[in-house]
Protein backbone atom coordinates (compact mmCIF):
# COMPACT_ATOMS: atom_id res chain seq x y z
CA UNK A 1 0.00 0.00 0.00
CA UNK A 2 1.43 3.28 -0.87
CA UNK A 3 1.30 6.37 1.10
CA UNK A 4 -1.36 7.80 -0.78
CA UNK A 5 -3.96 4.87 -0.54
CA UNK A 6 -3.21 4.67 3.10
CA UNK A 7 -4.03 8.34 3.47
CA UNK A 8 -7.05 7.42 1.67
CA UNK A 9 -8.04 4.68 4.00
CA UNK A 10 -7.57 6.52 7.42
CA UNK A 11 -9.85 9.04 6.04
CA UNK A 12 -12.69 6.29 6.34
CA UNK A 13 -12.24 6.04 10.18
CA UNK A 14 -15.47 7.26 11.55
CA UNK A 15 -14.28 10.93 12.71
CA UNK A 16 -11.30 11.09 10.41
CA UNK A 17 -12.72 12.31 6.91
CA UNK A 18 -11.43 15.91 7.40
CA UNK A 19 -8.61 15.15 10.12
CA UNK A 20 -5.31 16.72 9.56
CA UNK A 21 -3.09 13.65 8.78
CA UNK A 22 0.82 12.99 8.20
CA UNK A 23 2.51 9.54 7.47
CA UNK A 24 5.54 8.30 7.32
CA UNK A 25 7.15 5.20 7.29
CA UNK A 26 9.13 3.58 10.46
CA UNK A 27 12.01 1.35 10.25
CA UNK A 28 12.04 -2.34 11.27
CA UNK A 29 9.65 -4.92 11.18
CA UNK A 30 10.88 -8.42 8.73
CA UNK A 31 6.89 -9.17 7.81
CA UNK A 32 4.84 -5.98 7.83
CA UNK A 33 5.34 -2.49 6.84
CA UNK A 34 4.23 -0.11 9.31
CA UNK A 35 3.69 3.85 9.69
CA UNK A 36 3.63 6.50 12.08
CA UNK A 37 0.28 8.50 11.63
CA UNK A 38 -0.39 11.92 13.35
CA UNK A 39 -4.53 12.63 13.24
CA UNK A 40 -5.08 16.29 14.44
CA UNK A 41 -2.09 15.81 16.51
CA UNK A 42 -2.65 12.40 17.96
CA UNK A 43 0.06 10.34 17.07
CA UNK A 44 -0.40 6.36 15.88
CA UNK A 45 1.08 3.42 14.59
CA UNK A 46 -0.67 1.24 11.44
CA UNK A 47 0.53 -1.93 10.22
CA UNK A 48 -0.04 -2.39 6.68
CA UNK A 49 0.47 -6.98 6.72
CA UNK A 50 3.21 -8.34 4.80
CA UNK A 51 1.79 -10.95 2.14
CA UNK A 52 0.29 -13.89 2.50
CA UNK A 53 1.27 -13.98 6.13
CA UNK A 54 -1.72 -16.38 6.88
CA UNK A 55 1.12 -19.25 5.64
CA UNK A 56 2.99 -17.87 8.10
CA UNK A 57 -0.02 -19.07 11.01
CA UNK A 58 -0.67 -15.31 11.26
CA UNK A 59 -4.54 -15.00 12.29
CA UNK A 60 -5.47 -11.78 12.38
CA UNK A 61 -8.93 -12.18 14.02
CA UNK A 62 -6.92 -13.69 17.13
CA UNK A 63 -4.24 -11.00 16.16
CA UNK A 64 -6.96 -8.51 17.12
CA UNK A 65 -8.21 -10.36 20.22
CA UNK A 66 -4.89 -10.38 21.61
CA UNK A 67 -3.98 -7.40 21.22
CA UNK A 68 -6.96 -5.89 22.57
CA UNK A 69 -6.42 -8.27 25.44
CA UNK A 70 -3.16 -6.65 26.04
CA UNK A 71 -4.13 -3.53 25.70
CA UNK A 72 -6.69 -3.63 28.51
CA UNK A 73 -4.23 -4.91 30.51
CA UNK A 74 -2.00 -2.25 30.39
CA UNK A 75 1.06 -4.41 28.25
CA UNK A 76 0.64 -3.25 24.83
CA UNK A 77 -0.54 0.48 23.77
CA UNK A 78 -3.99 1.30 23.35
CA UNK A 79 -5.94 0.54 20.36
CA UNK A 80 -7.40 4.00 18.76
CA UNK A 81 -9.12 2.35 15.72
CA UNK A 82 -9.39 -0.70 12.86
CA UNK A 83 -7.93 0.08 10.13
CA UNK A 84 -11.03 -0.14 7.60
CA UNK A 85 -10.79 -2.83 4.52
CA UNK A 86 -8.28 -4.54 6.46
CA UNK A 87 -7.67 -6.95 9.34
CA UNK A 88 -5.44 -4.66 11.38
CA UNK A 89 -5.90 -2.38 14.07
CA UNK A 90 -4.47 1.25 14.65
CA UNK A 91 -2.74 1.51 17.96
CA UNK A 92 -1.75 4.62 19.94
CA UNK A 93 1.79 5.16 19.18
CA UNK A 94 3.91 5.68 22.61
CA UNK A 95 7.40 6.83 23.33
CA UNK A 96 10.15 4.72 24.62
CA UNK A 97 13.44 2.69 22.94
CA UNK A 98 14.48 -0.47 22.57
CA UNK A 99 17.29 -1.98 24.46
CA UNK A 100 20.48 -0.94 22.66
CA UNK A 101 21.78 -4.55 23.47
CA UNK A 102 21.17 -7.84 25.42
CA UNK A 103 23.35 -6.51 28.69
CA UNK A 104 20.98 -3.40 28.67
CA UNK A 105 17.66 -5.55 27.97
CA UNK A 106 18.31 -7.26 31.22
CA UNK A 107 19.71 -4.49 33.62
CA UNK A 108 17.59 -4.25 36.78
CA UNK A 109 14.63 -4.01 37.16
CA UNK A 110 14.07 -4.33 32.82
CA UNK A 111 13.71 -7.96 33.21
CA UNK A 112 11.76 -7.89 35.98
CA UNK A 113 8.75 -5.36 34.71
CA UNK A 114 8.99 -7.76 31.38
CA UNK A 115 8.08 -10.57 33.56
CA UNK A 116 5.71 -8.54 35.48
CA UNK A 117 3.78 -7.99 31.82
CA UNK A 118 4.30 -11.48 30.56
CA UNK A 119 2.03 -13.09 33.91
CA UNK A 120 -0.72 -10.66 34.07
CA UNK A 121 -0.85 -12.05 29.96
CA UNK A 122 -0.42 -15.66 31.08
CA UNK A 123 -2.92 -15.41 33.88
CA UNK A 124 -5.30 -13.37 31.85
CA UNK A 125 -7.88 -16.21 30.43
CA UNK A 126 -8.08 -18.32 27.39
CA UNK A 127 -7.78 -16.49 23.97
CA UNK A 128 -9.14 -17.55 20.76
CA UNK A 129 -5.75 -18.23 19.14
CA UNK A 130 -3.89 -21.67 19.33
CA UNK A 131 0.11 -21.81 19.04
CA UNK A 132 0.93 -25.56 19.29
CA UNK A 133 5.03 -25.00 19.37
CA UNK A 134 5.30 -28.78 18.31
CA UNK A 135 2.66 -28.99 15.49
CA UNK A 136 4.37 -24.69 14.32
CA UNK A 137 7.57 -26.47 12.92
CA UNK A 138 5.84 -28.82 11.37
CA UNK A 139 3.52 -27.11 9.70
CA UNK A 140 6.19 -24.51 8.52
CA UNK A 141 8.15 -27.01 7.17
CA UNK A 142 5.01 -28.19 5.35
CA UNK A 143 3.86 -25.28 4.13
CA UNK A 144 7.38 -24.20 2.76
CA UNK A 145 7.37 -27.38 0.32
CA UNK A 146 3.87 -26.81 -0.71
CA UNK A 147 5.11 -23.42 -1.65
CA UNK A 148 8.34 -24.58 -3.78
CA UNK A 149 11.18 -24.41 -0.49
CA UNK A 150 12.90 -27.83 0.55
CA UNK A 151 12.93 -27.60 4.12
CA UNK A 152 17.26 -28.08 5.13
CA UNK A 153 18.75 -31.40 6.16
CA UNK A 154 18.74 -30.38 9.72
CA UNK A 155 14.87 -29.97 10.14
CA UNK A 156 14.69 -33.98 9.87
CA UNK A 157 17.15 -34.41 12.57
CA UNK A 158 15.77 -31.19 15.16
CA UNK A 159 12.23 -32.74 14.60
CA UNK A 160 13.20 -35.83 15.86
CA UNK A 161 14.81 -34.14 19.33
CA UNK A 162 11.36 -31.84 18.87
CA UNK A 163 9.36 -35.16 19.82
CA UNK A 164 11.38 -36.39 21.98
CA UNK A 165 10.71 -32.64 23.80
CA UNK A 166 7.22 -32.94 23.60
CA UNK A 167 7.40 -36.35 24.60
CA UNK A 168 9.13 -35.03 27.89
CA UNK A 169 6.64 -32.33 28.64
CA UNK A 170 3.49 -34.82 27.75
CA UNK A 171 4.38 -36.53 31.20
CA UNK A 172 3.80 -33.64 32.91
CA UNK A 173 2.08 -31.06 31.24
CA UNK A 174 1.27 -27.85 32.25
CA UNK A 175 -2.68 -26.07 30.95
CA UNK A 176 -1.96 -23.68 27.77
CA UNK A 177 -1.95 -20.27 28.30
CA UNK A 178 -1.89 -17.24 26.38
CA UNK A 179 1.52 -16.60 24.99
CA UNK A 180 2.47 -13.65 23.18
CA UNK A 181 5.49 -16.30 21.48
CA UNK A 182 7.61 -13.85 19.71
CA UNK A 183 9.50 -12.11 22.33
CA UNK A 184 12.28 -10.89 19.99
CA UNK A 185 14.06 -7.68 21.71
CA UNK A 186 12.14 -5.45 18.80
CA UNK A 187 8.83 -5.82 19.98
CA UNK A 188 9.44 -4.85 23.51
CA UNK A 189 9.81 -1.18 24.33
CA UNK A 190 11.31 0.73 27.15
CA UNK A 191 10.02 4.07 28.46
CA UNK A 192 11.56 5.12 32.29
CA UNK A 193 9.72 2.80 34.26
CA UNK A 194 7.18 1.66 31.99
CA UNK A 195 7.38 -1.56 29.73
CA UNK A 196 5.18 -2.60 26.28
CA UNK A 197 5.24 -5.53 24.80
CA UNK A 198 4.38 -5.00 20.89
CA UNK A 199 3.42 -6.90 18.21
CA UNK A 200 1.00 -10.22 19.08
CA UNK A 201 0.43 -11.61 15.35
CA UNK A 202 2.03 -14.59 16.96
CA UNK A 203 -0.27 -14.72 20.48
CA UNK A 204 -2.28 -17.77 20.85
CA UNK A 205 -2.40 -20.51 23.52
CA UNK A 206 0.81 -22.16 24.55
CA UNK A 207 2.96 -23.21 27.14
CA UNK A 208 4.18 -20.58 29.27
CA UNK A 209 7.76 -22.34 29.20
CA UNK A 210 8.39 -21.20 25.34
CA UNK A 211 7.15 -17.99 26.05
CA UNK A 212 9.95 -17.94 28.55
CA UNK A 213 12.56 -19.82 26.68
CA UNK A 214 11.65 -17.41 23.65
CA UNK A 215 12.56 -14.25 25.56
CA UNK A 216 15.78 -15.66 26.96
CA UNK A 217 17.12 -16.85 23.34
CA UNK A 218 16.32 -14.26 21.65
CA UNK A 219 17.74 -11.63 24.18
CA UNK A 220 21.14 -13.94 24.60
CA UNK A 221 20.23 -14.55 28.60
CA UNK A 222 23.13 -16.41 30.48
CA UNK A 223 22.99 -19.14 33.04
CA UNK A 224 22.41 -16.54 35.66
CA UNK A 225 19.87 -14.21 34.12
CA UNK A 226 17.82 -17.67 33.08
CA UNK A 227 17.94 -18.34 36.94
CA UNK A 228 17.15 -14.67 38.25
CA UNK A 229 14.01 -15.36 35.05
CA UNK A 230 13.25 -18.71 36.35
CA UNK A 231 12.89 -16.87 40.42
CA UNK A 232 11.04 -13.64 39.37
CA UNK A 233 8.39 -16.04 37.44
CA UNK A 234 7.76 -18.44 39.86
CA UNK A 235 9.13 -17.70 43.37
CA UNK A 236 11.78 -20.55 42.73
CA UNK A 237 14.14 -22.33 40.48
CA UNK A 238 14.20 -26.21 40.16
CA UNK A 239 15.48 -29.08 38.13
CA UNK A 240 12.50 -29.55 36.53
CA UNK A 241 11.76 -25.67 35.40
CA UNK A 242 15.44 -25.34 34.47
CA UNK A 243 14.99 -27.95 31.71
CA UNK A 244 11.70 -26.88 30.54
CA UNK A 245 13.04 -23.26 29.59
CA UNK A 246 16.30 -24.94 28.34
CA UNK A 247 14.60 -27.01 25.88
CA UNK A 248 12.02 -24.30 24.93
CA UNK A 249 15.26 -22.23 24.11
CA UNK A 250 15.80 -25.01 21.76
CA UNK A 251 12.36 -25.30 20.09
CA UNK A 252 12.45 -21.49 20.17
CA UNK A 253 15.13 -21.10 17.93
CA UNK A 254 13.73 -24.27 15.97
CA UNK A 255 10.86 -22.59 14.87
CA UNK A 256 12.28 -19.24 14.67
CA UNK A 257 14.59 -21.01 11.98
CA UNK A 258 11.75 -23.16 10.30
CA UNK A 259 9.77 -19.46 9.63
CA UNK A 260 12.45 -17.92 7.70
CA UNK A 261 12.06 -20.95 5.53
CA UNK A 262 8.94 -19.72 4.93
CA UNK A 263 9.62 -16.44 4.42
CA UNK A 264 11.89 -17.88 1.33
CA UNK A 265 8.65 -18.67 -0.22
CA UNK A 266 5.91 -16.27 0.83
CA UNK A 267 8.38 -12.99 1.31
CA UNK A 268 8.40 -10.07 -0.85
CA UNK A 269 10.63 -8.26 1.67
CA UNK A 270 13.88 -7.47 0.94
CA UNK A 271 15.73 -9.65 3.73
CA UNK A 272 18.24 -12.42 3.41
CA UNK A 273 16.04 -15.58 5.09
CA UNK A 274 18.05 -18.02 3.64
CA UNK A 275 20.92 -16.57 6.05
CA UNK A 276 18.67 -16.03 8.97
CA UNK A 277 17.53 -19.43 9.07
CA UNK A 278 20.43 -20.82 8.53
CA UNK A 279 21.85 -18.99 11.43
CA UNK A 280 18.81 -20.09 13.51
CA UNK A 281 18.63 -23.75 12.74
CA UNK A 282 22.43 -23.46 13.09
CA UNK A 283 22.03 -21.80 16.55
CA UNK A 284 19.53 -24.85 17.43
CA UNK A 285 21.75 -27.66 16.63
CA UNK A 286 24.42 -26.43 18.43
CA UNK A 287 21.98 -26.03 21.76
CA UNK A 288 21.05 -29.46 21.24
CA UNK A 289 24.64 -30.77 20.81
CA UNK A 290 26.25 -28.67 23.93
CA UNK A 291 23.32 -29.52 26.06
CA UNK A 292 22.78 -32.46 28.65
CA UNK A 293 19.78 -33.28 26.67
CA UNK A 294 18.92 -36.42 27.70
CA UNK A 295 19.28 -34.97 31.48
CA UNK A 296 16.70 -31.98 30.51
CA UNK A 297 14.51 -34.31 28.99
CA UNK A 298 14.27 -36.41 32.75
CA UNK A 299 13.82 -33.29 34.51
CA UNK A 300 11.58 -32.08 32.28
CA UNK A 301 9.01 -34.89 32.84
CA UNK A 302 8.77 -34.26 36.78
CA UNK A 303 6.53 -31.77 37.66
CA UNK A 304 7.26 -27.82 37.03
Amino acid sequence: MIVDDLEATLRQVPGWGDASITIRPLAGGITNRNYAVTVDGRSCVVRIPGERTEVLGINRTHEQEATERAAELGIAPPVVARLPGHTTLITEFVAGSHAINDADFVTPPRLERVVELLKAFHGSGVIGGQFPIFRIVEWHARDAEANGVTPPPVYDWLHERSASIEAAFGVSPMPPVPCHNDLLPANVLFDRERVWLLDFEYAGMNDRFFDLGNLSANSAFDDATDERLLAFYFGASSSSRWARLQLMKIMSEFREGMWAVVQQAISTLDTDFVTYADERLGRCRMLVEQAPFDEWLAAAAQPA
